[in-house]
């Protein structure tokens, strides 16, 4: 007799969604005396703050950070007002009842320090019962995580050494270690009593971290110091991907905040230590005395007037150790320069103009001679010059200028639109280059 089968049972395909537990639960989790060890390479010590600075200050715990692989939990809970205002007026007459002692006895010693702690306590109290002021229990713990035990062990030194500077202070959870890092878990409860530490919302402000990175480059442009840590920042806009896709810079701010100091200094440095060049579209004439102090040219731009700009000049470029000459990407930017042009007229390049313009560019350099090869840009021998004087070994050859473009695309007819559109900016005209 065949049995009835069984009915399988539906898998819930809820069942396997992780939950927060798994999220915050280690690998595994094995207390030492005064440390953790929470899976490969993964060792964990715990601190609770016990002595505070007597003055705190705004991101005075962010030097912590710089040590790596800090974290630190700052527990903050609201006090009664009224519980801590009948405690400030018990404390108050204590202190009053003191006073009164010693100044009968004749005895000045603690006198000075019996009145700053009245005058303190009247004002606390004044601020709090004014709504101007409240008062909180904050208790800070702090771990510490590294690969190896020796690794822990010097970052703790590390630790208590910047701690002191602040006249602060941590105590090692022995033996509670566990409960140390319940503490630290973003969970709102405190395993570990009694570390708290009595403040006005102004103290408790200053235990917010506010993380400063120090953000600087290994190498480049000096541009100053990071105002926390006092490091010296430095900027190579050079420095390629994947730290910086491409070395543009962008300064703002308000009027007279600094922004064109900022550029001068920015400009003068990498000339000084890069030798890089640089270029300025200057309309105030703000960077004239800049210019002429780094030894510069500058080149004054007015209607109808030449201003010695040839954008058909060639540079040499460097792949290497080996220098050649990128036909391609003056072709490229012979191509946008015009595109430029034409928008200005409520147009684009047709698929034609732009074939036609890499055919003539090419053209132009070919019939000067000049190839991928640097020495193509000059003539074989020396001989006279332009202005009548005479030179010896190799002669930059003169570059084709943008009438010359113009001339050639015209007599190819096959984009005279934009041959006339090249009228104005040729020698001669109003809007000419050279």
């Amino acid at each position: 007799m065949l049995g009835k089968n069984k009915k399988q049972e539906e898998i819930n395909i809820f069942d396997n969604i992780p939950t927060l537990a798994d999220i915050l639960l280690p690998d595994t989790l094995q207390e030492r005396k005064d440390y953790l060890i929470m899976g490969y390479n993964k060792y964990t010590r715990v601190f609770a703050m016990t002595i505070y600075p007597e003055q705190t200050w705004v991101s005075w715990l962010d030097d912590l950070f710089h040590i790596g692989n800090v974290n630190i939990s700052v527990k903050i809970e609201p006090s009664n007002n009224g519980n801590v205002i009948n405690q400030l007026t018990k404390k108050l007459v204590q202190s009053q009842s003191e006073y009164a002692t010693y100044s009968r006895q004749g005895n000045i010693l603690h006198l000075p320090e019996l009145e700053k702690q009245i005058g303190d306590l009247e004002d606390l109290r004044m601020l709090i019962q004014t709504n101007q002021d409240k008062l909180f229990f904050a208790s800070i713990f702090i771990s510490i995580n590294a690969e190896t035990l020796e690794d822990l062990n010097e970052k703790t030194k590390i630790l208590e050494s910047e701690l002191n500077k602040k006249t602060a202070m941590i105590r090692t959870l022995i033996f509670r270690q566990v409960e140390g890092l319940k503490t630290m878990l973003p969970t709102g409860e405190v395993a570990i009593p009694n570390y708290e530490r009595n403040m006005v919302a102004g103290g408790i402000a200053t235990l917010i971290p506010i993380s400063n990175p120090n953000l600087s480059h290994d190498k480049g442009i000096f541009i100053g110091r990071n105002m926390y840590t006092n490091a010296p920042v430095y900027v190579d806009t050079f420095i390629g991907p994947p730290t910086l896709p491409n070395p543009h810079v962008f300064i703002c701010g308000t009027s007279g905040g600094g922004k064109s100091v900022a550029l001068k200094t920015l400009t003068a440095r990498n000339i000084a230590t890069t030798g890089c060049g640089a270029f300025f579209i200057d309309v105030e004439g703000e960077y004239t005395n800049l210019t002429k102090m780094l030894g510069g040219k500058i080149i004054k731009i007015e209607q109808g007037k030449s201003a010695g700009v040839n954008p058909f000049e060639l540079e040499p470029d460097t792949k290497g150790n080996k220098q050649f000459i990128n036909i391609l990407d003056k072709v490229a930017e012979i191509r946008g320069l015009l595109g430029t042009i034409c928008r200005n007229y409520g147009r684009t390049l047709t698929g034609t103009e732009n074939t036609e313009i890499e055919i003539v560019v090419n053209q132009l350099y070919s019939d000067k001679g000049i190839t991928s090869d640097v020495n193509s840009l000059f003539e074989k021998k020396g001989g006279r010059l332009d202005n009548g004087k005479y030179a010896i070994g190799k002669i930059p050859k003169k570059m084709p200028t943008l009438t010359d473009f113009q001339r050639k695309l015209k007599e190819r007819g096959n984009c005279d639109e934009l041959a006339n559109i090249l009228i104005p900016f040729l020698r001669g005209n109003s809007l000419r280059y050279v």
